[in-house]
């Protein structure tokens, strides 16, 4: 749940559920025990993903994650099916190089709408 009014990321569960916050730490916690692997949405993009190191691999303790996969293909501008494989939790994060703390920044506005009308049509839910 985020603690202020500039989240710096989305948390998308396999089930659907979305969760913005303020605090990545608390986030990654829920992508699992085996590492956390972290990517760019999109070459040159100030956003961010991450996900469980071995969760295409561990296919057994990772359920599938198609709303992450809709949600990450509409946010980098392809059509809702062209997403890759996710599974587990997967967070969507604004990314800051200049942050020694935890490399992260809010997400600007057009961003945080662009994200929430990812999630309203990959059909998740988010809390109030």
């Amino acid at each position: 749940m985020t603690t202020t009014n500039a989240p710096v990321y989305v948390l998308i569960h396999p089930d659907g559920r979305a969760e913005w916050g303020d605090r990545i730490a608390i986030a990654e916690k829920e992508l699992g025990p085996h590492g956390i692997g972290r990517a760019f949405l999109t070459d040159g993009s100030r956003l961010r993903i991450a996900m469980s190191d071995c969760a295409l691999l561990l296919t057994e303790e990772y359920a599938p994650n198609p709303y992450a996969s809709t949600v990450l293909a509409l946010v980098a501008g392809f059509p809702a099916g062209a997403g890759a494989e996710t599974r587990g939790p997967v967070i969507l994060f604004g990314w800051d190089p200049n942050n020694e703390w935890d490399s992260t920044r809010p997400l600007t506005g057009a961003e945080r709408g662009i994200i929430a009308e990812a999630l309203e049509t990959a059909g998740c839910t988010t809390a109030a």
